[in-house]
């Protein structure tokens, strides 16, 4: 998240780590640096506690790093599990304050928030509430609506929509929309949003909601992916590989940017999706 202070950004970088193991990892930390790609100096930098990560399942952590000029700049961050480095990634960003006031609407999906309400016909159905984030990074919007789709399977899904009207530049806000599913069933969300009737954007979770493994009342949160960005799982390591501990081999991290309103990231060529044609 960069947020225009003066001629300068506020920047905010989270990470999310999920443990794909059956069993809990220890306690973990991020290193997260700002690296200006002209002077090779650190901008800023900064280290944060992720706390422990359950079996099979993603935990994120908000990051201020303070301010930076406009540029050409390295996201680096480091998983660290007891002083020990598990891995790294790394994003190119650029940095820009766009004074244009015709600037169209760039909007981005962040994250999900799932929570049960109810059981209904004998608890074999649950009424699901889903708010998705989304942020406006350019200028006004036209009206939005937003779509959710919860796909069962390969022959069954189920579509809901919000009418989110106007976001402002800079604006963020959820849309919201309610499902009654079927319970002892698994499902993959994906969230489009669309502007005067032309898609502009999906995403999607990162993985499957077993919603019979959710309790009533406890909100959830997935991050959002935009469709067709992939997530690389590290390689596996045999189980007598020196130095491996059980819960670690699939530890992974990903990083989400989000921008405000004025300035610009531009992530770098292999990770940015090709823009749709007008």
């Amino acid at each position: 998240m960069a947020t225009p202070q003066e001629e300068n950004a506020l920047l905010t970088v989270t990470p999310y780590i999920r443990n794909d193991q059956d069993t809990d990892s220890s306690m973990l930390s991020v290193k997260v640096k700002i690296i200006d790609e002209e002077t090779h100096l650190i901008a800023a930098e900064k280290d944060a506690d992720m706390g422990y990560v359950k079996a099979r399942s993603l935990v994120y952590n908000a990051v201020p790093l303070g301010t930076v000029n406009p540029g050409n700049y390295q996201v680096e961050v480091q998983l660290f599990r007891e002083g020990e480095i598990l891995d790294s990634e790394s994003e190119h960003i650029t940095i820009r304050v766009d004074t244009s006031v015709d600037q169209p609407a760039d909007i981005l999906l962040t994250d999900m928030n799932l929570v049960i309400t109810q059981f209904t016909d004998r608890d074999a159905k649950a009424v699901v509430d889903i708010s998705p984030g989304v942020y406006n990074q350019g200028g006004d919007s036209r009206p939005l609506t937003m779509l959710v789709t919860a796909k069962k399977d390969e022959y069954t899904s189920y579509t809901e929509s919000d009418e989110l009207g106007i976001v402002k530049g800079s604006g963020q806000l959820r849309g919201h929309v309610r499902f009654v599913l079927p319970r002892r069933a698994e499902y993959t969300f994906a969230v489009s949003v669309e502007e005067n009737g032309r898609e502009i954007i999906t995403s999607e979770t990162t993985e499957p909601v077993k919603m019979d493994k959710i309790e009533r009342n406890a909100v959830k949160n997935y991050p959002l992916v935009e469709e067709g960005t992939p997530i690389e799982l590290p390689a596996e390591e045999t189980p007598d590989s020196e130095g491996s501990t059980p819960g670690f081999e699939s530890l992974f991290m990903f990083i989400a940017f989000l921008l405000a309103a004025g300035i610009i990231i531009n992530r770098g060529p292999d990770n940015k999706k090709n823009e749709k044609e007008e």
